[in-house]
């Protein structure tokens, strides 16, 4: 049983405004390691993260410019934010509150090996994870979705190193399990149709 667990972060971030289309955004990858009692270190996951600076906003550059700058941030952008002022949208400040913080923070992906799932160690990594970027960021957002249907990674060697075909094949059932943790971790689901995309305020006024 661990005692405790540690993440090694990794940032990639360009620091030269004049040759960055997005320097208000870093992403940042970690491998999630637990210690036991014997200070063992065991590797147990990996963690992909966004991390979105609004303060980059006097020199030109908003949030919902960088959530546009692909396909795979830009549904959650638009959920989130306003288009035409780049700020959270009034009606999800309504709900959840504003922040002391407009930094907005990414969970963009978190995969356990499989002797690590459904012990509750999911739970205790995001509260960690959120613990770290409290006073770096008021937001932390995220889209829930179920690893093993991630069709783009279905052919690659991850996908078998993390057991994810061990996973719950029925799509529903798969998705309300998902939304269920993220909701059991403190997040609130956005009121939108049909997405599952979730939001928490971690430094509310």
């Amino acid at each position: 049983m661990p005692l405790y667990f540690h993440i090694d972060y990794k940032f990639s971030h360009c620091l030269d405004l004049e040759n960055s289309e997005f320097p208000n955004v870093e992403e940042i990858h970690g491998e999630i390691y637990a210690y036991d009692c014997h200070d063992t270190c065991t590797k147990v996951g990996e963690v992909q993260l966004h991390y979105y600076n609004d303060s980059f906003i006097d020199l030109g550059f908003n949030l919902y410019d960088a959530f546009d700058r692909s396909m795979d941030t830009i549904r959650l952008g638009n959920a989130i934010l306003d288009s035409g002022t780049g700020d959270m949208s009034i009606d999800l400040k309504d709900q959840i509150g504003p922040s002391f913080n407009n930094n907005i923070l990414v969970i963009h992906e978190i995969i356990l090996f499989p002797d690590f799932r459904g012990k509750g160690f999911g739970k205790e990594i995001i509260s960690g994870i959120i613990t770290f970027f409290k006073g770096k960021c008021g937001y932390v957002a995220l889209q829930s979705f179920p690893k093993q249907h991630d069709i783009s990674i279905k052919d690659k060697p991850r996908f078998q190193e993390f057991g994810l075909d061990q996973l719950n094949p029925e799509f529903h059932s798969a998705q309300q399990s998902s939304d269920s943790f993220y909701e059991k971790c403190g997040f609130q689901k956005i009121p939108l149709q049909n997405e599952s995309f979730f939001i928490m305020n971690i430094d509310p006024m």
